[in-house]
């Protein structure tokens, strides 16, 4: 076979493959997941060998996969070094997380291509076709447009390589190709735990390929099952903290139908590219707590499709490869155990798809290839149909590029689609107020209360909209219905606090800054604000020792060497006043206040030289002061 008969292939993937996901370089971080996995994580913002070390023995945002955390460090400090000015101060772009997702994807593409190449005995077609396909599919979307989910597309790079791997060692039978399987095994685990069906994957090639399932096939298996169990307990004692739903949720009839529903509609989404979305809420129970229809049909529809797939193993190898693919690719995430609070995500198809785009390669081109079949008779329509099936995916994968611009395109898009699911308003919520938009945010937010009324942080922000607006009796409330649902969150007691510091109800915003010091002792913000309060009280001595714990914390802050020096001025101690003020102004010589405070109390002690002196030197810094105030302190000096 010439080279170029599967060089050019490869490249139309290629192209095809980077103008669909090009515009998503252009998109931003999201709320969901990104803060935890890049933005607020201090580990991955400052990547180093103590980081690196962290990753590989520590769990993060409760998953094992320290290569995805690494790579995303590398993003970071490629992404920060590369802004300057005032991008910089605002941190990374998005566009450097998204290229490296993108790329990862092409060389994923390619990797399918030449697994399937070589499981199908260097078949062009069956290779383009797959490959195509899973380059193009809008459930692949997630995968590679949203920055979070590095760890797929990393993951499926070390397996397919790995996979590739593999048959190259049943064509040589050379241990060190099995050992460099078993090495991109590993890549592939560190990437995302999900791996740990490779093994299972590896039986399926070795039943596609006619091996004899002898004690020698499995004995060669044994280190990737003994890596696989490790992984998956590792897995499953991290997730069982957080991750996996309470087992009381549901019933275990009700489980087996969730995993059957989803073994049934990843193959229809697959099939009949229609109503994708980021999240897909677990199902209402109906008065009487029974599930929607589909999901009493769905265990019936597995069984048929198994059976069918049993009734082809006289025939062909085909249909029992392709599906055992596609069913231990998914096992894990069919939800038997409940993983987060969603029943299904389009990312779980990622690797799983290549088993069903198989079988349809395959049979395309045997169409052509074979003319003793039904399928040689209908070639030119089974080539018409893919050829329509291609453009519509490849059109709706598009689309669905856009969903992922924003936070707001992206849960937009959910609520158009799942108006129950209550997450999506919170999220939305979010990112309006993290903009200061604040009517958009709160009706986000009223809508999750009333879908998801024990969220005692909904309530929280909620209050922090109505501070912002000033409405503080609405604010004030709000924060009180949130520690009524959380009593141990000192946040919500601080920003309580300062709303009744607003309302000049000094007393009880002095109980919340204390109880919220119980909660997080030696929290500069509550200090700085209770200090305030105190001073506004009246409570000199007791602002001094706060302001003094804060000095001792952050010597550098002008203002507080201007606050203590305030309270010691309304205590009479003049000298210990302007000492503090002149700390301030040794900080700070443009602190207007603590120049025109020194001038009154050298006033005071009739030293008029100096109190003209620092009178000038406020009104230099645009601090008001008044004429005649200094036309007196000029005509006494």
């Amino acid at each position: 076979m010439q080279a170029w008969h599967y060089l050019l292939p490869m490249g139309l993937l290629l192209i095809i493959t980077w103008f669909l996901y090009r515009p998503a370089i252009n998109h931003g971080f999201t709320n969901w997941d990104d803060p935890t996995y890049v933005l607020e994580n201090p580990r991955v913002k400052n990547l180093n060998n103590e980081n690196i070390g962290y990753f590989f023995s520590n769990p993060s945002a409760s998953n094992y996969h320290p290569f995805t955390m690494i790579s995303l460090g590398i993003d970071y400090y490629y992404a920060t070094r590369d802004n300057i000015g005032a991008e910089k101060a605002k941190g990374p772009v998005a566009a450097r997380f998204h290229m490296t997702n993108i790329v990862l994807h092409l060389f994923n593409v390619l990797l399918v291509f030449i697994f399937v190449f070589l499981l199908s005995r260097k078949r062009v077609w069956v290779a383009s076709i797959t490959a195509l396909l899973f380059a193009i599919h809008p459930m692949h979307v997630e995968s590679v447009a949203w920055i979070a989910e590095r760890k797929d597309v990393l993951y499926t790079f070390f397996f397919m390589a790995g996979l590739i791997g593999y048959l190259r060692y049943l064509e040589r039978k050379s241990m060190l190709l099995l050992l460099v399987t078993f090495m991109l095994f590993i890549c592939s685990l560190f990437s995302k735990p999900s791996a740990v069906v490779f093994p299972l994957i590896l039986l399926a090639i070795d039943y596609f390929n006619g091996r004899k399932f002898s004690t020698s096939l499995w004995v060669e298996k044994i280190p990737f099952f003994a890596l696989s169990i490790v992984f998956g307990l590792i897995t499953v004692l991290i997730q069982s903290k957080d991750a996996i739903a309470d087992i009381k949720v549901f019933t275990m009839v009700q489980r087996l139908m969730f995993a059957t529903y989803g073994f049934v509609m990843y193959l229809f989404k697959l099939l009949v590219p229609w109503n994708f979305s980021a999240f897909y809420p677990y199902p209402q129970l109906t008065p009487s707590g029974g599930l929607p229809a589909i999901f009493y049909l769905s265990p019936l529809i597995a069984i048929i499709l198994g059976g069918l797939v049993f009734l082809s193993v006289r025939y062909t190898r085909v249909f029992v490869f392709g599906f055992l693919f596609y069913l231990f690719s998914l096992l894990l995430v069919l939800q038997f155990i409940s993983v987060g609070s969603a029943i299904m995500a389009d990312r779980y198809s990622y690797i799983a798809s290549i088993g069903v785009f198989f079988i349809i390669g395959w049979y395309v081109d045997r169409g052509f290839t074979s003319k003793e079949n039904l399928l040689h008779q209908v070639r030119w329509l089974l080539a018409g149909v893919l050829v329509l099936f291609s453009v519509m995916i490849c059109k709706v994968a598009y689309d669905q590029v856009k969903v992922w611009e924003n936070s707001e395109t992206l849960w937009t898009d959910v609520i158009s689609k799942y108006p129950q699911a209550e997450v999506s308003y919170k999220n939305r919520g979010n990112y309006y107020g993290a903009l200061n938009i604040t009517d958009k945010a709160l009706n986000d937010y009223k809508v999750y209360v009333k879908l998801k009324p024990d969220d005692p942080r909904a309530f929280s922000n909620i209050g922090n909209i109505y501070g912002l607006r000033n409405e503080i009796d609405k604010a004030l409330d709000s924060y009180s219905k949130s520690i009524a649902l959380d009593s141990v969150n000192p946040e919500t007691y601080l920003n309580r606090a300062i709303t009744y510091a607003k309302a000049r109800q000094f007393d009880l915003a002095v109980k919340d800054y204390e109880k919220a010091l119980v909660l997080k002792p030696g929290t500069i913000e509550v200090y700085m604000n209770k200090a305030y309060t105190l001073l506004e009280m009246g409570r000199y001595e007791d602002a001094i020792k706060d302001y003094t714990f804060l000095i001792d914390q952050i010597p550098g802050n002008d203002d507080y060497f201007l606050k203590r020096g305030t309270c010691q001025y309304m205590l009479k101690r003049n000298q210990e006043a302007l000492a503090d003020y002149s700390r301030c102004l040794a900080l700070n010589p443009s602190n207007g206040a603590a120049c025109y405070n020194s001038s009154v109390l050298y006033s005071n002690q009739n030293d008029f030289v100096k109190a003209y002196q620092y009178a000038l030197k406020a009104k230099s810094v645009n601090y008001p002061v008044e004429p005649s105030y200094l036309e007196g302190l000029k005509n006494k000096k």
